[in-house]
């Protein structure tokens, strides 16, 4: 089961949010914002134990509003979980379940799990209906009678299977009714750690000593000892390891040993008995086997060589934290390639959940350029893993990839008394009849330039058709003494990408400026020029009313330089076709006193950065 949707309500710096989740989950946005309490709502969500205090309540909350949320939406559940929840099950196959907090006075809070259920309008097909409908006269009056025994007593068992019956026979036919119950989720106060998907946070810590010690209270620990646990399921030697240790034990529990051997442990309780006679107490020892797996947690440390030996506390954040990435990834590995099928024997109600959650915030830090590439790939074949799923909060373009917009949130916060936003992008925006065609184009954009995905950092972005205007513009920019860091220059590959990336930053709502060309077929049409060639210009020349279309004119607008870049700026082409077009454009204007800045260029450099 894995995350399709999350909503938070009164959380921190949340009023209200809902993220619509994939696999793998990238949420950007300044510092401060709300990005890393979405991820401690995930962990609060997530985590049985989690006590929140009244500081984690959203300070602006309504007066008579005590309560705060989270609500997690699962999808993709396995036989074993559709059967431990079947009381939730929604028509889709999802189940939805909320943990609240509730504010009681004195500074005490309450926090309580419920599920949602999906149930018929019908009474007598509800489950809590069951009880009364347990007699012949009450069931006869129902479509229900002919799903139960003709003959006997009839009890609450049968008349809630009946009632599923009659609904799953009949759902097309019936109307449906989404409530959250108000009895504990499964009908338990507590619920048990192992029903929800174990999560892992990685938190943004700057010293990492103490958090890559093998203890079951760090992240590490807790990857470590979860990867053992499975090591052990899979390997034979632990089971018997286990089974000698118990045997073992059993014998020195016994107090009548065949062998007439003295039982050290029943000669200390007669003594201890001794030195409590005037008490009349009985005292009896009895040694449990432990946990084979605790044997790492307190006898397990870790060693890194480069060079020298030591622990891996000893050695630098760097290599700290790439070490726990690499524990994750390799844990996940063998974890994939052991996993059992789920076809395999009865479905039961599971006790251990197989699915996991990892949060993750600033992966980039201690990490070089090359280190944070190979992290976010890893990150990704991770959350392609069954039951596996990866929620990150990033200021780094290596762990953006723009062709996955729909895995992308920007969190932002404009007023503290509204709270943090969410805004993303989930519909698709490729459509018409060539949509493979624009996919493939796209993505082979995004290998040439993978830092596109600046777009979501930028205060404001500039949309250009290729690389000459991605160097000019902000070189021009600087001779104005106007330029701006917080603007990026986004080089689309070609004015035919141009719609995509206006349609991207107008469903994230990011400010932005179109600059292209304007492309006009030359009159009269060369008579060399090839159908196929015509065919492939006046195509060109339509984006410009299919751009200006597209524009949202309350976030940007386009600057059309017209015939085209070069001769509105005064680059020459021979020049450009012999040195290459963006070196050409930075030596015709690098002796360019800024007066003398043609005026067209001068209004789109002011324009992309001074407003």
């Amino acid at each position: 089961m894995e995350i399709s949707k999350l909503s938070a309500h009164n959380f921190r710096s949340i009023g209200d949010i809902s993220l619509t989740c994939s696999s793998l989950a990238t949420l950007l946005g300044p510092n401060n914002h709300g990005k890393s309490n979405v991820l401690r709502a995930l962990e609060f969500g997530l985590t049985t134990s989690a006590k929140p205090s009244t500081d984690d309540f959203f300070a602006h909350r309504k007066a008579d509003d005590n309560t705060m949320w989270v609500e997690m939406t699962f999808r993709d559940l396995t036989p074993q979980e559709k059967k431990t929840f079947e009381r939730y099950l929604q028509a889709d196959g999802s189940i939805c379940i909320r943990k609240s907090a509730r504010l009681l006075g004195n500074d005490n809070v309450e926090t309580f799990y419920n599920g949602w259920i999906e149930q018929p309008e019908e009474s007598w097909l509800q489950p809590g209906k069951a009880g009364d409908l347990a007699t012949r006269d009450a069931i006869n009056q129902t479509p229900l009678a002919g799903l139960v025994p003709s003959t006997g007593r009839i009890t609450k068992a049968q008349v809630e299977e009946a009632q599923k019956t009659y609904a799953n026979e009949n759902r097309n036919d019936l109307k449906f009714v989404r409530e959250l119950e108000d009895s504990p989720l499964l009908g338990q106060k507590n619920v048990g750690g192992g029903v929800l998907p174990e999560f892992f946070l990685i938190a943004a810590v700057r010293d990492l000593t103490d958090e890559i010690k093998v203890k079951n209270t760090t992240t590490f620990g807790r990857l470590m000892n979860r990867a053992v646990r499975e090591m052990a399921e899979r390997d034979p030697r632990f089971a018997t390891v286990r089974d000698q240790l118990a045997a073992v034990i059993a014998e020195l529990n016994l107090r009548d040993t065949a062998s007439g051997k003295t039982n050290e442990l029943a000669a200390l309780e007669k003594s201890i008995e001794g030195e409590l006679q005037a008490w009349g107490v009985q005292v009896n020892i009895e040694v449990r086997p432990p946990e084979i797996e605790k044997l790492f947690e307190l006898g397990t440390d870790v060693h890194l060589d480069d060079g020298v030996r030591t622990t891996a506390d000893r050695k630098g954040h760097g290599l700290q934290r790439a070490m726990m990435f690499a524990l994750l990834r390799a844990w996940a590995a063998a974890l994939r390639a052991g996993r059992k099928s789920d076809d395999d024997g009865e479905v039961v109600p599971r006790k251990q959940s197989d699915s996991v959650i990892f949060a993750m915030e600033e992966p980039e830090l201690f990490l070089h350029p090359h280190a944070q590439r190979r992290l976010a790939a890893s990150l990704r074949e991770i959350s392609k893993t069954d039951q596996h799923q990866v929620f990150l909060c990033t200021h780094s373009t290596h762990f953006v990839d723009l062709t996955h917009y729909k895995e992308i949130a920007i969190v932002g916060k404009n007023n503290p008394k509204v709270g943090s936003y969410l805004r993303q992008c989930t519909k698709e925006l490729f459509d018409g009849g060539d949509i493979q065609e624009q996919k493939d184009r796209f993505h082979m954009a995004q290998w040439i330039n993978p830092e596109r995905g600046e777009i979501f950092f930028s205060r404001r972005a500039i949309f250009v058709e290729g690389e000459t205007e991605r160097v000019l513009l902000p070189y021009l920019a600087k001779k104005l003494d106007i330029y701006d860091p917080e603007v990026s220059i986004i080089d689309c590959g070609s004015k035919h990408n141009l719609p995509l990336y206006i349609q991207i930053a107008n469903a994230f709502q990011i400010p932005y400026l179109i600059v292209h060309d304007e492309d006009p077929l030359p009159d009269p049409v060369p008579t060399e020029w090839s159908a196929d060639k015509v065919r492939e210009k006046r195509r060109t020349f339509a984006l410009n009313e299919e751009i200006a279309k597209l524009a949202d004119k309350a976030l940007g607008s386009a600057e059309v330089l017209s015939p085209d870049f070069e001769n509105a700026s005064g680059v020459s082409k021979g020049q450009g076709r012999k040195m290459g077009k963006p070196l050409a454009a930075l030596t015709h204007f690098e002796g360019v006193a800024a007066k003398d800045i043609c005026e067209r260029l001068r209004q789109v450099v002011t324009k992309a950065y001074a407003q």
